[in-house]
C-alpha cells in the first residue's frame, strides 16, 4: 500500500465530515449505479471498516449524503428582502449553478431508488424535504406570512421550484425555465405586498 494511502486512513479515521465530503463527491461523479460501501471506500482510499464505522450500512452513507447534497443546493432559504438579489432568487441561483445542479440531480436519483421499495433511502428523503419546508417556513413568517398559511406556501415554493429544476436537468431549456421562474417569483412579491398591506390596516 502506498504511504499517502496510510496517512488518509489516518486522517479519516476521526473525521466524519471529511469522509462524507469525498464520499458525496464520489457519488456526484459516479452515481448510485451498483453503489457499495466498498467502491465507496476504496475510491476514497479508506477502509470498508472505517466507512461501516461512520455509516453503518450503504443506506446510512445514503442518508447522509441526501441531507448534504440539499443543503448544499437550497441552503439558509431566507425570503425576508435585502439588498441585492432577493432571497428566492439566491436560493434559485444557487440551485442552477454547476455545482447545484450536481447535488439537485443526485437527490432525483436518491428519490427515485427511494420509491422503489427502498424504506430507508425514502426516510432520508422525507426527512430532508421536511427539513428544507421547515426552515423556508421560519423564513416566511419572519417575513410576515401569516403562521398557518408558512408550511403550505414553502412547500409549494420548494416543490414549485424542484419542479422547475427537473425540467432545466431534463431538457436544458435555461430561457424558458428561468422565465416560469420569474412569474413565481413575481407572484411571491405579491404575495408579500398583501402581507405588508395587511400588517397596516
Amino acid at each position: 500500500m502506498e504511504p499517502h494511502e496510510d496517512g488518509r486512513r489516518q486522517r479519516y479515521a476521526h473525521r466524519r465530515d471529511e469522509l462524507l465530503a469525498s464520499a458525496t463527491e464520489h457519488v456526484l461523479e459516479h452515481g448510485l449505479s451498483n453503489l457499495s460501501l466498498r467502491k465507496v471506500a476504496t475510491t476514497v482510499g479508506v477502509s470498508h471498516a472505517t466507512l461501516v464505522h461512520h455509516f453503518a450500512t450503504k443506506e446510512g452513507l445514503v442518508s447522509a449524503i441526501v441531507d448534504r447534497v440539499l443543503t448544499r443546493a437550497y441552503s439558509s432559504p431566507d425570503v425576508r428582502s435585502e439588498e441585492g438579489l432577493r432571497p428566492l432568487q439566491a436560493l434559485w441561483a444557487r440551485a442552477v449553478a454547476p455545482a447545484g445542479q450536481r447535488s439537485i440531480r443526485l437527490f432525483l436519483a436518491i428519490t427515485g431508488e427511494a420509491m422503489h421499495n427502498n424504506p430507508d433511502l425514502a426516510a432520508a428523503v422525507d426527512r430532508s424535504i421536511r427539513q428544507r419546508n421547515a426552515l423556508l417556513e421560519h423564513g416566511l413568517i419572519a417575513a410576515g406570512c401569516p403562521v398557518e398559511q408558512a408550511l403550505p406556501l414553502a412547500t409549494y415554493l420548494l416543490g414549485t421550484m424542484r419542479g422547475l429544476m427537473v425540467d432545466l436537468l431534463v431538457t436544458g431549456d435555461g430561457q424558458r425555465v428561468d422565465a416560469a421562474f420569474e412569474i413565481l417569483l413575481r407572484g411571491m412579491d405579491d404575495t408579500r405586498a398583501r402581507w405588508l398591506q395587511d400588517d397596516q390596516t
